[in-house]
């Protein structure tokens, strides 16, 4: 979606404008650090214009940054077509599970956390920032660089709140958080979760979640 090569903006246009025909004002996206590395000016030039497209049809932005998927070790360039009715089928892991593996080079992503967040810090299009997904699937050394993620972000002084979703513990309105799920919540401006199993419980989930200050997504 990304990089220049496939950055289809008409395409784009067309599934964002059917948003508000579902009664939706805001869209969650999904950024990665690859293609910012390869292109930084041409990469935020695209992403001004999806913020430009949202705003078009009446919806803000939930953008985020790091998420696992099924490909751990991606690569710039052409990518697989997804695989029909499978969700996530050709996602690709950011960052990589080799540099996640690497602490020593987890500096090289800073810029692009920064320059990003900074370049978009005071832009109204931007709902919140997501940092990472789901962090609490994620192996270890993620609760190590999720706080040097949260720094990175809260340096460049953004008018959006920042957050990263629960998921587990989340679902069946429990204290009893992880040590990771704390770390989101002592982190986080407001305490976001997934709700994806189909219980009826959300409303009470919901509530736990407001005491912290949080929105379900």
């Amino acid at each position: 979606m990304w990089q220049a090569e496939t950055f289809d903006v008409d395409l784009i246009d067309k599934e964002l404008s059917l948003g508000p025909k579902l009664g939706m004002n805001t869209m969650r996206i999904f950024l990665h650090d690859m293609a910012y590395t390869q292109d930084p000016a041409g990469f935020k030039n695209r992403l001004n214009k999806v913020l430009s497209i949202l705003d078009k049809y009446g919806m803000t932005a939930v953008l985020v940054f790091f998420a696992w998927g099924p490909i751990d070790n991606p690569k710039i360039g052409k990518q697989p077509q997804p695989k029909p009715s499978l969700c996530n089928s050709v996602y690709l892991r950011t960052p990589s599970w080799n540099l996640l593996q690497e602490p020593k080079n987890w500096p090289s992503l800073e810029p692009y956390v920064k320059d990003v967040v900074g370049t978009f810090a005071n832009d109204s299009r931007v709902l919140a920032w997501d940092l990472w997904n789901e962090p609490a699937n994620e192996p270890n050394n993620t609760n190590l660089l999720l706080p040097m993620v949260f720094d990175w972000a809260r340096s460049v002084n953004p008018i959006q709140p920042l957050t990263t979703p629960l998921w587990k513990n989340a679902y069946v309105g429990t204290d009893n958080y992880s040590p990771i799920e704390q770390l989101q919540i002592n982190n986080s401006d407001v305490v976001s979760f997934h709700k994806q199993d189909g219980s009826p419980y959300l409303l009470e989930e919901a509530q736990i979640t407001k005491r912290l200050n949080g929105m379900c997504v």
